[in-house]
């Protein structure tokens, strides 16, 4: 099935550049994106996919394995002072409000029983070349396929023809748990999205891939985490604009439709007030979760609660555009299931950390809270569908993984609910009831 959205651009400036700060107007740049495809939402007419759940999961496991999380004992005074900011402190730019003038580009979307990837388009190179990425907020890193890179999906890049372009002897190479991976060298070039250019951006340069690498509708990745996890330990491309001070309000944001809709946008340098409702509440990140050291979103989180009852368990909570599902310590996830009539442990054939609960069931709210406030998930996202054809059985999309200590991965089944801002200046994530 395949179905099509729309990219818009509301900027005002001139071509960013590293070196020095623009001087012109600041911008802000809105990418409308296609849904993730292969995951599974909504009704008991669908069946969940084991294959796209393992690789889902080997995705997830890969981009958080090397780091050293603190024990959550030693974090425990800290998440217990962080506390919601200011709600009504300045809102970013507006693009809504402000888009007099706008660029419209359509994207391809790939939709197969649940939204497992969103991504749009970037460009590299001069004469610039178009391709596409995933824009991850759980990595740090672009990462890109090369025209000589064998059953690579494109559209590739080809460095020949940029005159900008810079090779290094540095090796750059990725992979995962089930095998995937990328390999390749650290290069530099010039990078556009939506407008807005980083001359010099710093980027793996992929001449060679393996396992499901290949099977992604999208050609690459784009990282938007901070630099401390970039595998090249270089500025990641949103990092690299706000140095150059050339954006409206140093913020991202995201707005994920489900289901394969349209409307799904990424937007750089502000906040589009059509995609939520309400005011938009914020909440410091914690990089005592990690040492000290920030290296992605992740902010405190008292945990998820059943039906209007207490949270089962407290954790930093990992904001992950990059991660389909919500992947939270298996022991919290048992307490969690237990409120839930009729759920039970999910047969080995569904996979480990996993839960089954009746697909009739009414179910009461599943809410995910932060210092107190309660954010639900729809019940059309916890549902990744019955256990087999004609199964009276599913599969929820809350599952138990113990990653390390008191760390949660909280991805696109939370984030279609909520529109959610990442502030840089702030080193704080917001949400606003999505539209």
């Amino acid at each position: 099935m395949h179905f099509f959205s729309t990219f818009i651009l509301a900027s005002t400036t001139a071509t960013l550049v590293i070196a020095s700060p623009i001087t012109g107007k600041r911008s802000a740049a809105v990418i409308p994106l296609p849904p993730r495809s292969d995951v599974h939402t909504g009704t008991t007419d669908r069946v969940f996919n084991p294959e796209a759940a393992d690789r889902e999961r080997a995705r997830m496991r890969h981009k958080y394995k090397g780091v050293k999380f603190s024990p959550i004992a030693a974090r425990d005074a800290t998440i217990a002072k962080r506390s919601a900011l200011n709600s009504t402190e300045p809102a970013p730019y507006d693009v809504h409000e402000r888009r007099g003038s706008s660029g419209k580009v359509p994207l391809h979307d790939v939709f197969d029983s649940i939204d497992y990837l969103y991504y749009g388009p970037l460009s590299i190179g001069t004469p610039a070349q178009a391709t596409t990425v995933d824009f991850d907020t759980g990595s740090s890193d672009l990462w890109l396929p090369l025209s000589s890179c064998t059953k690579c999906p494109g559209p590739t890049f080809k460095p020949t023809s940029s005159s900008t372009f810079k090779n290094s002897s540095t090796p750059f190479f990725i992979q995962y748990q089930d095998g995937s991976s990328a390999t390749g060298k650290v290069a530099t070039d010039k990078v556009t999205v939506a407008g807005l250019t980083v001359p010099k951006q710093v980027f793996g340069a992929v001449t060679k891939e393996t396992g499901n690498f290949r099977d992604y509708p999208n050609a690459g990745l784009l990282g938007l985490g901070f630099q401390a996890n970039a595998e090249t330990r270089a500025a990641p491309f949103f990092i690299n604009l706000v140095k150059a001070k050339s954006l409206a309000s140093n913020v991202f944001s995201f707005y994920l439709a489900r289901n394969g809709g349209k409307g799904s946008e990424l937007c750089i340098g502000g906040a589009n007030s059509a995609k939520y409702t309400g005011s938009i509440r914020y909440y410091h990140i914690d990089p005592s979760a990690t040492g000290g050291t920030q290296y992605y979103w992740n902010i405190p989180s008292n945990g998820f609660s059943y039906n209007g009852g207490p949270p089962t368990g407290s954790f930093s909570a990992v904001i992950d555009s990059g991660t389909t599902l919500i992947y939270i310590p298996a022991a919290a996830a048992k307490a969690l299931y237990a409120k839930i009539p009729g759920a039970k442990t999910a047969p080995a054939s569904v996979g480990d950390g996993y839960y089954t609960y009746p697909c009739n069931s009414k179910l009461g709210p599943i809410e995910l809270s932060f210092s107190g406030h309660k954010y639900a998930v729809n019940p059309a996202d916890f549902n990744l569908g019955a256990v087999s054809s004609g199964s009276s059985t599913c599969v929820g999309g809350i599952v138990g993984e113990d990653i390390d200590d008191g760390i949660a991965i909280i991805g696109d089944e939370f984030m279609k609910n909520w529109y959610s801002v990442f502030d840089y200046d702030k080193k704080a994530v917001g949400f606003a009831k999505a539209k």
